[in-house]
């Protein structure tokens, strides 16, 4: 029987061969665009109607032609735990893009991994892959999830919908809504968390 993790690993790596031939432009799987960001996401879960916020700022830093890097200082506020986050971005003529998210919570001091890339095709046309917390797992249980959307981009507008695999399945929708370079504002369903979240972003150069 294939395992799991290699199940997952064969999934991306199809996913970035598919970006290849469709020379795709990779949304999800590149660091931010702006040099800072500011960013306050609300999440509502519907099972006990609580409300948590986890804010944070980022800063982006261009290392190579085809590596760049992204620090996170992120608050959760319900775990009160500080979670600092680093994204690096590796891309070949700025065609194919791979994003790696390593993540720390301090206050359950445990350690996160997660890889998500993003294919472009004809007619604004998008399909995104993003798998979390590949690495976790307790008592035999495994965390992770392994989510993958398919929408399209417009000038003001980013819709895509689809699944989350393995933990916590469910369908996940997104919209986000460009009101200028300097300005996003984001609408997230998540079935398998059932929860509802908003998030805006401000984007500094």
């Amino acid at each position: 029987m294939i395992s799991r993790n290699f199940a997952k690993i064969a999934a991306v790596l199809l996913l970035l061969f598919m970006a290849t031939i469709a020379r795709a432009q990779i949304l999800d799987g590149t660091v931010q665009s702006a040099r800072y960001r500011v960013s306050m996401p609300l999440t509502l879960n519907f099972d006990d109607g609580s409300i948590n916020s986890s804010p944070y700022v980022s800063y982006k830093q261009d290392i190579l032609p085809f590596m760049a890097a992204a620090a996170y200082a992120q608050y959760n506020i319900k775990q009160e735990a500080f979670v600092p986050q680093v994204w690096v971005e590796f891309s070949i003529s700025k065609v194919l893009y791979l994003l790696s998210r390593s993540i720390y919570n301090t206050r359950t001091e445990k350690y996160s991994h997660g890889l998500a890339t993003t294919v472009r095709l004809p007619f604004n046309l998008t399909i995104d892959a993003t798998w979390d917390n590949m690495f976790e797992q307790a008592g035999g249980k495994h965390f992770d999830r392994f989510q993958v959307v398919g929408g399209c981009v417009g000038k003001r507008l980013i819709a895509n919908a689809g699944y989350s695999m393995l933990y916590k399945k469910g369908i996940v929708a997104n919209l986000r809504f460009i009101f200028c370079p300097t300005y996003f504002l984001q609408m997230k369903y998540d079935g398998g968390q059932n929860a509802f979240v908003l998030t805006n972003y401000i984007n500094i150069n």
